[in-house]
């Protein structure tokens, strides 16, 4: 048989089977079309390809976002050092870090949002998504109200001594006005905490990320008028607090202008969708302080019992972490409310194909990220303060390990929560987190910031480095089933 004759016969053979398939499936379509509960094949197909293009646009807005927020931390951060000092920029952290453990007081109500509205957006339930929406935003209100009536005449009149320790001695009418400033925008961003859960729920984190992205903007715009004009710490304070809160605003706004449902009177009872929203928040809130505990609390203990210089450059690593983490973590995010989808849709495949991939993904950018620490973080540092900064290579290392597991356990986290495992992973969660927290005094009297860095790696290590990818296994078999 000649070559063109061979190349005739497969092509022909291959255009029959592909009548035959398509015959199948046509078959197929219209056996299911008779069981309302299975669903098209051609609908499986658009909805997937939706949800890889809105993860898409999540992840090209949140290239352009983080890019923008590590463009402004960059210049930020040193401008700040440098225009507030050694002791004003220990001030600023503290007054920054007491007010991150005031936002714990949404209960993680916006979280626990996710799943439901989810679920409700993908049978087009607009009754029950405005309910839902309600039901969280009255418990929302009341914490806002109840903590301005606590925190805010606290912070008006207990010595500052009490309050922050060492970092008080930056002077007492600057440091009180900026720990005023930064709690009242905290309690005022309580109920727009919810805003950006909504967007996610909705897959519309794009619309979040370039709403961020201008807000970073203005923010370095106003930094660098600020530190040409002022060296006061409440100026600082209030442009690191405000702009985010306008942003959220913002974001709400646009928000409820295109679902204006979410506003209609649902004539339900919203207490029983409360409890719901309350129990699940309230774990989903170990998780979400997890990042105070981490982060913020360790910088206030620091801040408290150890000079101003070293509490300082502890604060500057602590910034130099969570850039890239945030970075990345951006990133992940999207796989929270694509997973609920594929799991409401039974995409097993996508959803196994997904792991496969992320976490391959995930530990290749945690390795780079761990090397190049380890290899260059003094350098990168020094580069980017333009000012010295004394650090042994192994605190720079444990730094970088750090990114790698936190990039590793915030994968797996995410992938939880979209199928279906808030409760069991965000025990898993705070567990780590609270045992990192209380451990904190003890590693400072130990070993200082090297004990302290070697702890927070140990803590995703002895509990959430396993325990999180077994969760998932156990969820992917029982989804399957």
């Amino acid at each position: 048989m000649t070559s063109a004759a061979i190349t005739f016969s497969n092509s022909h053979g291959s255009r029959l089977n592909e009548i035959e398939n398509r015959h199948d499936v046509v078959v197929a379509q219209d056996a299911l079309m008779d069981d309302p509960e299975m669903p098209r094949i051609e609908d499986s197909l658009d909805h997937r390809r939706q949800r890889q293009r809105r993860m898409r646009m999540a992840w090209g807005t949140s290239l352009l976002s983080k890019l923008a927020t590590i463009g402004v931390q960059m210049l930020a951060i040193p401008l700040v050092y440098r225009a507030l000092g050694d002791s004003g920029y220990a001030a600023y952290a503290a007054v920054t870090a007491s007010a991150g453990l005031i936002g714990v007081l949404n209960l993680g109500i916006g979280g626990s949002l996710v799943t439901p509205i989810a679920q409700a957006a993908a049978r087009k339930d607009e009754k029950r998504q405005a309910e839902l929406v309600q039901a969280g935003l009255v418990p929302l209100l009341l914490l806002c109200v109840l903590g301005s009536i606590v925190i805010v005449p606290m912070i008006a009149f207990v010595p500052l001594n009490t309050l922050f320790g060492k970092a008080a001695a930056a002077g007492s009418f600057d440091l009180r006005i900026a720990a005023l400033i930064a709690v009242s925008a905290t309690l005022a961003a309580i109920p727009l905490s919810a805003v950006t859960f909504l967007r996610q729920a909705y897959q519309e984190l794009h619309f979040s990320n370039l709403i961020g992205a201008a807000a970073n903007l203005v923010l370095l715009t106003a930094l660098l008028f600020a530190a040409k004009h002022s060296t006061s710490v409440p100026v600082f304070v209030a442009i690191f607090v405000l702009v985010p809160l306008c942003a959220n605003i913002l974001n709400l706004v646009f928000l409820l202008a295109r679902k204006q449902f979410l506003l209609r009177r649902t004539g339900r009872s919203t207490w029983n969708n409360c409890r719901h929203l309350l129990a699940d928040g309230i774990r989903f809130l170990g998780a979400s302080f997890s990042t105070v505990l981490l982060f913020q609390w360790p910088v206030y203990w620091i801040a408290r019992s150890m000079p101003v210089s070293t509490s300082s450059s502890f604060a500057i690593c602590i910034q130099a972490t969570i850039l890239p983490i945030g970075f990345v973590f951006g990133f992940l995010q999207p796989f929270w409310s694509s997973a609920a989808d594929a799991l409401a849709r039974a995409d097993h495949d996508w959803l196994d194909h997904q792991i496969r991939k992320g976490r391959a993904v995930t530990a290749g950018v945690g390795c780079c990220a761990f090397l190049t620490m380890l290899l260059f973080g003094q350098g990168l540092l020094h580069l980017w303060l333009r000012k010295p900064i004394n650090l042994d290579w192994s605190i720079t290392g444990l730094m970088g390990a750090y990114m790698l597991l936190a990039f590793w356990e915030h994968f797996h986290f995410v992938m939880a929560l979209g199928l279906g495992g808030l409760r069991e992973a965000t025990t898993a969660i705070f567990q780590r987190s609270i045992g990192f927290a209380l451990a904190v005094p003890l590693l400072t009297m130990i070993g200082g910031i090297k004990a302290i860095w070697f702890g927070i790696c140990c803590s995703i290590l002895l509990w959430t480095a396993w325990r999180l990818p077994k969760l998932l296994r156990a969820q992917l078999s029982q989804a399957e089933l």
